[in-house]
């Protein structure tokens, strides 16, 4: 990675190191944001009428087949508060792609929640065992990732064999992060996406 200097724009640098030969691909780390309306989900049989989505997805009936116990879900994110009563016990490792001091953020709890909560509120998989990714920061609204970071991340979900990644982000068009996911697809991994 380098920092552009002076005043050359990036499609400038970018077509200049592409047009060296011993580089096989060149872009911009891109800037991507979380989604910010993270819906909270809950189930009536759990004393939160605010969940009421749980019951039009027929969680209930989802449940008595499975509740994704013991599978490995990597959760590309903001920081998630592991101290969370309703997401006791269910990160099992954790991996920080920024490398800096952070506060747990409300998105990344909330995704976290809405996929494995299992106290108050009820999440869609409450079984299931999380890997913390954090590689967005903690501005209050509007956080906001890297293209590398979000590479790292990825890369660490996989090695860590996640079977599910879950990615609440949105950003401009990123090769490099296309080929990756392709990657990711073809071994296996069941990539979610936010549809912002």
């Amino acid at each position: 990675r380098w920092r552009i200097g002076g005043r050359r724009s990036v499609a400038d640098t970018v077509g200049a190191i592409e047009n060296e030969r011993i580089v096989s691909s060149a872009q911009p780390n891109y800037i991507f944001t979380l989604q910010e309306q993270a819906a909270t989900i809950a189930d009536d049989a759990q004393g939160d009428a605010a969940q009421y989505v749980l019951n039009k997805l027929q969680i209930k009936q989802a449940h008595q087949l499975a509740t994704g116990k013991n599978t490995l879900i990597a959760v590309i994110d903001s920081e998630i508060d592991a101290k969370h009563p309703d997401l006791a016990g269910t990160i099992v490792k954790s991996f920080d792609a920024l490398s800096g001091d952070t506060s747990p953020h409300k998105h990344g709890t909330a995704i976290a929640g809405a996929i494995a909560s299992h106290g108050k509120l009820l999440g869609i998989a409450p079984g299931v065992q999380l890997l913390a990714a954090r590689a967005f920061d903690d501005a209050p609204v509007g956080a906001k990732g890297t293209s590398f970071a979000i590479y790292k991340a990825l890369e660490w979900a996989a090695e860590n064999n996640a079977r599910v990644v879950n990615m609440s982000f949105a950003g401009p068009p990123d090769p490099a992060l296309h080929r990756m996911l392709a990657a990711a697809y073809e071994k296996g991994l069941v990539l979610i996406a936010a549809a912002g």
